[in-house]
C-alpha cells in the first residue's frame, strides 16, 4: 500500500487512519522514525524496541549468551560491568541501551497515560521516577 501525506508548516504529518489503525495508535502515542536503506520506517516504541532486542538476541546466540540473562543483568549494574561480563561489542552496547531506552519510554508513556485518563490524580515526574526505581529493587 502507497500512501501520500502532506507536511505541513511545522514539519507535521498526518499519518493516514489505515496506517493508524495497523499501528493501533492513538492520540498521543509515541512513535519512532527509523533511518534505513530504504527510507525511514515509523514504528511503534515497543516494536522499535524488540526489533532491536531481536538483533541483539541473534548477535549473543552465536556465543551462546542468552538475551535474557543480559536484560536482567542491565537492570542492576551499570553498562561498565554489562560489557564485560558479556563481552559485549559497541554494536551490541548501543543496540542494548536503544533498546531499553525505548522500553523505558513506553512504560513512562503508559504511566502518563493511566494518570492523565483519572481525572482526580495528577502524577509528577518525580513520581514517575520513584516508580521506576522501586520496579527496579523489587528485581
Amino acid at each position: 500500500m502507497i500512501t501520500t501525506a502532506r507536511v505541513q508548516e511545522k514539519g507535521q504529518v498526518t499519518i493516514p487512519r489505515d496506517i493508524r489503525r495497523q499501528l493501533k495508535l492513538k492520540k498521543g502515542d509515541l512513535v519512532t522514525f527509523i533511518n534505513t536503506e530504504n527510507g525511514v520506517v515509523i514504528k511503534t516504541l515497543d516494536s522499535a524496541a524488540n526489533d532491536l532486542l531481536g538483533i541483539l538476541d541473534e548477535s549473543l546466540k552465536s556465543r551462546g549468551i542468552k538475551i535474557e540473562d543480559v536484560i536482567n543483568r542491565a537492570q542492576i549494574t551499570g553498562s561498565d560491568q554489562l560489557v564485560k561480563k558479556f563481552n559485549l561489542n559497541q554494536e551490541e552496547h548501543n543496540i542494548l541501551y536503544q533498546a531499553l531506552q525505548l522500553k523505558a519510554q513506553a512504560a513512562v508513556e503508559s504511566i502518563r497515560q493511566i494518570a492523565e485518563s483519572s481525572p482526580t490524580y495528577e502524577i509528577t515526574d518525580d513520581e514517575i521516577e520513584a516508580e521506576i526505581h522501586e520496579v527496579r529493587n523489587k528485581r
